[in-house]
């Protein structure tokens, strides 16, 4: 009983401190006007550390739901708006992610030896612009048909040779020069443009008359003896001995102006699959004639990169873009019209450019002549077609641009006719075109790499009969013992024939 009595005194006791202890009062509720504490963002939120300093922004971990973007990136956070924002701050490495996608994606469609390549002429013109370089090289020798026994030289350098020359020699075989005759000396003269750009030019003048090759060589001073160089072309100037046998080969090219790696395709296709002995370029070699840029990159570099410039005279019609109002035309030569006589053809280079009593006088004192109604061929090559079909209608109405192919067609189209020529090539128009009137055939082969021209202005009938082709393409014209000129025309891009045809000599043997 005693500890039952002992128990409960100490309950009582317990809960007579309890209603002693003093009664708390309720909390207080919740007031909402409450001023957030601010707390410091450190420097690296705003200014970025690391590799990419303020472009990633570390931002503090409070911060990175809240504020505003630098303004500056307000481009990059609407191109990111299908990212939640709680996961904003990944947003670089996902557009770094993009950008690769985009680039791989670019070079599967593209080749990537044409891209490296292009892009190093684009690096060597820098390269030269600056002056890094040391005495070298700038644009390798290009060779010009100036007549059936001469051959210009132009090359370019980025240094002043007062005591540099030019010897050359006929070879009985590309592999070993005769020993009957002497290296044949030339003049050189040097033209400075300005520090870094020096034309050296020089004439392989009194060239024999038979079919040969010509080993040339271009001789510094002994102190530069690297700089030494030496290369060999065909000089064909007769027609083929043999039947059924082909004597030459010509490439054709128009309009490679603009569009480098377009250009570099065309010349990669046309060296893969041929081997030509001249190369006909009827004008617009580079978009802007005061351009040296353009001179070295859209033009003499791939040339040179595929050993055409060196090894392949070049038969060249000057077009608008290259047209020299002061007639200087430091990289193709002064002479804008001239006549010669290549393997049975003979090749009448026009001026389209020029409004000129002289140049008209000279047509037609060059068709009367023995050479070219002898020829097997009698060939035009013009820059601006008399039949100009596609063009920017715009230009073309509103800016006067129809008159160039009218200029043409009033001029000379009647002397082609009366003296029998047999094959007008031009340019100027961006695509491919072949048609006939009576026995004449105009060809329009300006697919080297401008932008190709889709939009129609005129229906001339002399097209209608043809072929059009709105095709990047090349030309391969051969000539043949038995008196044949083949022409064939192919896409650039997958190597397929766009066109082939055959003329026969129409000249009374």
């Amino acid at each position: 009983m005693s500890n039952v009595n002992t128990s409960k005194s100490g309950m009582s006791t317990q809960h007579q401190r309890r209603q002693s202890m003093p009664v708390q009062s309720p909390p207080p509720p919740i007031s909402t006007n409450v001023h957030p504490t601010i707390i410091a963002t450190p420097p690296s939120a705003t200014t970025g550390s690391g590799l990419f300093g303020s472009r990633i922004s570390n931002r503090h971990p409070m911060m990175l739901h809240s504020g505003e973007s630098p303004k500056r990136l307000g481009w990059l956070d609407g191109l990111l708006a299908f990212i939640p924002r709680r996961r904003r701050q990944i947003r670089y490495p996902v557009v770094l992610c993009l950008g690769l996608y985009v680039l791989i994606v670019y070079l599967y469609f593209q080749d990537v030896t044409t891209l490296t390549t292009v892009t190093g002429f684009k690096f060597k013109n820098w390269a030269f612009n600056m002056e890094v370089n040391r005495c070298s090289y700038r644009k390798d020798p290009m060779l010009f048909v100036k007549d059936s026994n001469s051959v210009l030289v132009i090359w370019e350098m980025n240094c002043v040779l007062p005591d540099m020359d030019l010897t050359w020699i006929p070879v009985s075989d590309i592999s070993s020069v005769s020993t009957n005759e002497e290296p044949r000396a030339t003049v050189t003269t040097i033209d400075s443009i300005d520090r870094s750009h020096v034309v050296y030019t020089a004439t392989l003048a009194g060239i024999p008359t038979v079919n040969t090759n010509i080993t040339y060589s271009l001789n510094p001073p002994k102190s530069k003896s690297h700089l030494f160089r030496t290369y060999t072309f065909a000089h064909l100037p007769n027609p083929p001995s043999f039947d059924n046998r082909e004597i030459a080969r010509f490439g054709a090219i128009a309009d490679n102006q603009c569009e480098t790696t377009q250009f570099y395709k065309v010349l990669k296709a046309m060296t893969e699959h041929h081997k030509v002995d001249y190369l006909i370029h009827a004008g617009d070699a580079v978009q802007e004639y005061d351009s040296l840029d353009n001179w070295q990159t859209d033009f003499a570099s791939p040339l040179s990169h595929f050993m055409i410039g060196q090894t392949t005279p070049l038969i060249y019609a000057h077009g608008n873009h290259d047209y020299d109002p002061a007639g200087l035309y430091h990289y193709t030569g002064r002479r804008t019209w001239h006549a010669y006589t290549v393997a049975g053809i003979r090749f009448i280079v026009l001026d389209s450019n020029l409004e000129s009593m002289l140049q008209d006088r000279w047509l037609e004192e060059e068709l009367k002549s023995e050479e070219s109604r002898k020829a097997w061929f009698r060939v035009i090559v013009v820059h601006i077609s008399p039949y100009i079909q596609y063009w920017e209608k715009d230009a073309w109405v509103n800016k006067g641009e129809r008159k160039w192919g009218a200029f043409v067609r009033t001029k000379y189209v009647p002397l082609f006719q009366q003296h029998n020529v047999d094959l007008v090539i031009s340019g100027h128009q961006h695509n491919y075109m072949r048609g006939q009137d009576d026995h004449m055939v105009y060809t329009i082969i300006g697919g080297a790499g401008g932008n190709l021209d889709t939009e129609q202005v005129e229906d001339y009938p002399v097209w209608r009969e043809g072929k059009i082709k709105i095709r990047h393409h090349y030309v391969l014209m051969k000539i043949t013992g038995d008196r044949r000129l083949i022409w064939e025309a192919y896409d650039a891009e997958c190597g397929s024939r766009l066109d082939a045809f055959v003329l026969h000599s129409r000249t009374i043997e």
